[in-house]
């Protein structure tokens, strides 16, 4: 059945090269014929096991003897165990594609479709004062001037500390507009300020959002905040933003120019320091942490376990 892994071997080389497609042509004749317990007319199988003998011969002549006489055995052993390997990749795909890890849903083990997405999985703007070794998360609590969107009777709460001047928050923030369209009220979803010290204005930033906030424009202005591409912030360019919005500009200038809203950021990046955030985002769902921007069917994932409990 060596012909089982030629035929797959110069399926994939005749895509790309014209001198590669009648070999496969011969290798899908010659495993139908195999497979129907009729012998190979090609004669590919026997053009394989020479050539592949031959090479053998070149590095052991004990082995090349070996391999004479068990040579069918050999060639089955190993195409079960490509069989085998296709099936199990198979079902890799399957599980990544469906619950965000190819170990399947109840897994959170190592899986090496990972690297597909190693910027996602596991990149977050940190706060290099934290050491990140052996830290433990606690849940943090929620207060009744956190903005958020959902139900406060949710089965499931989604905490977020995010910076507004880092690009991995940048970059998850479209994923949790996916998350919060599709669960609606079966969540609560929760924003806390986490503004990176390393991160110039980071703090000015989280103040325009909350002045925002004050005149009911929270959630308009922090998606304006990561949908535009600016490098550096200042009272200027961040009061032209709240132009866009039906709010008093007038008020908004005030409230950003005296930092009305310092305290309660100064509180949210401390509560998220005791509950152990060295980066953004950082995501609490539940009691469940979740570090650096993920795809949807990642977080999807664990929702669905959290409503289920």
């Amino acid at each position: 059945m060596i012909c089982l892994v030629a035929l797959v071997v110069f399926s994939i080389l005749g895509i790309f090269s014209v001198r590669y497609r009648k070999l496969a042509a011969n290798a899908v004749d010659c495993v139908f014929r195999r497979i129907t317990f009729r012998p190979c007319q090609s004669g590919m199988d026997q053009q394989l096991r020479s050539k592949l003998i031959a090479t053998i011969s070149k590095k052991n002549v004990n082995l090349a003897k070996f391999v004479v006489k068990r040579f069918e055995v050999i060639s089955w052993i190993f195409t079960a165990l490509f069989i085998l390997s296709i099936i199990f990749s198979a079902r890799g795909i399957y599980f990544y594609a469906v619950y965000g890890n190819c170990n399947g849903q109840d897994s959170n083990d190592f899986c090496v479709f990972d690297a597909l997405n190693p910027s996602e999985d596991h990149s977050s703007c940190s706060d290099p004062s934290v050491i990140t070794n052996d830290i433990e998360f606690i849940a943090p609590s929620i207060n009744e001037k956190d903005p958020y969107l959902g139900s406060k009777d949710a089965k499931v709460t989604i905490i977020e500390f995010g910076c507004y001047t880092c690009p991995f928050t940048k970059k998850a923030n479209p994923v949790v507009k996916q998350i919060t369209e599709h669960y609606g009220d079966k969540i609560m979803y929760v924003f806390k300020d986490f503004p990176l010290p390393t991160h110039d204005n980071a703090n000015l930033v989280s103040n325009a959002a909350m002045c925002a906030k004050s005149e009911g424009f929270f959630w308009e202005y922090h998606d304006m905040l990561f949908s535009t591409d600016i490098e550096l912030y200042d009272i200027e360019t961040l009061s032209n933003l709240a132009s866009s919005f039906d709010l008093d500009e007038e008020q908004f200038s005030i409230c950003l120019e005296n930092n009305e809203f310092n305290d309660l950021i100064i509180k949210d990046f401390e509560e998220g320091t005791s509950a152990g955030v060295y980066g953004t985002p950082t995501f609490f769902i539940n009691d469940l942490v979740v570090v650096g921007p993920k795809p949807f069917r990642y977080f999807k994932n664990i929702i669905d376990k959290e409503l289920k409990k």
